[in-house]
């Protein structure tokens, strides 16, 4: 349509892309606890995160399919003529002035309503999975709270859940408690906040956690003595999520049109809402995907990729016992030290092969890899 930043896919590229994503969206769920109950590994919090969430991406692909189904999404609003006519057959009810809007039109803006109350908390809930499956890759000790790496993931954690929070009760309260706009929407320009304006400032917000989510990996993986073919290997892994990102810039692009364009004669608002939504669902869904993928190597397992992924995980458990293995090393020596001194003082003799015979450095190293080996073991990464 004319006027419009590019153009909106019709009802039948929006069903052909979203039925198809949404069916892989379960599967890859489904294959993710499969994958950590063939590997014996325990169901932590980034998995059950999956569960609420993929409920809530079945809600809003009901609310597209409805809103497709009774016409209020993914075509074009009624010309004028059209509700001229609808007018006078009596159609728009009580109506005296064409330009009211159409009940494709009002019928459209509850979906929208709908579709983001419950979009909002279903993108954060996908946001924290991924950090907390990072936490679960990079970080050895989890228990420690002055790990840098630890504070560091918990801490964008907590930014992201106060971030999804904070928009799901804007949207819920965005008529600040005057539900009864729903059946009159003349009253939302008087008593609600400017919508257009807070998914304006959602989406830029949203593009902003979804690329600083994808970045977070990069510096954990490119400080491992790894090849370069192979640490580009493991990077590709993490990014998979950048698919999801250009949804949500493809968004973010809409909302700042839209909010310079506002809702005028010259757009129409029914396809606008049906972009918006729709990039909605294609970002969730794919993020979903995304988001599973990382953990389905037990399924597909090579020797080389498992090899790479082995060396990250073993990388970061030797640097996290390094530190404790040469402070035990040091209090050995100065132990070694005392009872050689105490040694000399009481026979008046040097023993100069006491402290060579007793203590071999080798075995402190080979005290580290073998706690960095149980260490993989018992908390493996993915």
């Amino acid at each position: 349509m004319k006027g419009m930043l590019m153009s909106i896919p019709n009802k039948d590229a929006i069903l052909g892309s979203i039925i198809p994503l949404f069916f892989l969206s379960i599967v890859a769920i489904i294959l993710r606890f499969y994958s950590r109950s063939k590997r014996r590994q325990p169901f932590l919090v980034d998995d059950w995160l999956m569960i609420p969430s993929i409920i809530m991406v079945t809600g809003l692909s009901i609310i597209m399919f409805y809103g497709i189904g009774t016409k209020s999404l993914g075509y074009e609003a009624p010309t004028q003529a059209v509700m001229i006519e609808m007018l006078e057959s009596g159609a728009l009810g009580k109506r005296s002035d064409p330009s009211d809007m159409s009940p494709q039109i009002v019928r459209a803006r509850r979906l929208e309503y709908s579709f983001l109350c419950i979009f909002a908390p279903a993108n954060g809930l996908l946001k924290i999975s991924v950090l907390l499956l990072y936490r679960r890759i990079f970080v050895v000790q989890k228990n420690n709270w002055k790990d840098p790496r630890n504070a560091f993931f918990l801490a964008m954690v907590a930014i992201i859940f106060a971030w999804a929070t904070a928009s799901t009760v804007v949207y819920v309260f965005l008529c600040k408690g005057h539900f009864e706009w729903w059946f009159n929407l003349m009253i939302s320009a008087e008593k609600c906040l400017d919508g257009l304006k807070f998914a304006y400032q959602y989406a830029i917000s949203d593009f902003i956690t979804d690329v600083l989510i994808i970045l977070i990996p990069i510096p954990f993986v490119w400080k491992l003595r790894l090849p370069l073919d192979k640490k580009l290997a493991v990077l590709l892994v993490f990014l998979l999520g950048a698919l999801s990102a250009v949804a949500s810039l493809i968004r973010m692009l809409w909302m700042i049109w839209a909010t310079n364009v506002g809702y005028n004669p010259a757009t129409d608002e029914e396809l606008l809402l049906t972009s918006e939504l729709y990039w909605c669902l294609l970002e969730i869904t794919v993020g979903i995907i995304a988001a599973c993928l990382p953990t389905l190597r037990g399924l597909v397992k090579t020797n080389s990729v498992d090899s790479v992924f082995k060396s990250v995980r073993s990388m970061f458990s030797i640097r996290s016992q390094s530190s404790s293995s040469q402070s035990d090393l040091a209090l050995t020596k100065e132990s070694k030290e005392k009872s050689l001194g105490h040694s000399r003082g009481s026979s008046g003799k040097s023993s100069p092969n006491i402290s060579v015979g007793n203590y071999n450095p080798r075995m402190d190293y080979s005290r580290t890899q073998t706690t960095a080996s149980e260490e993989k073991r018992v908390a493996p990464w993915v």
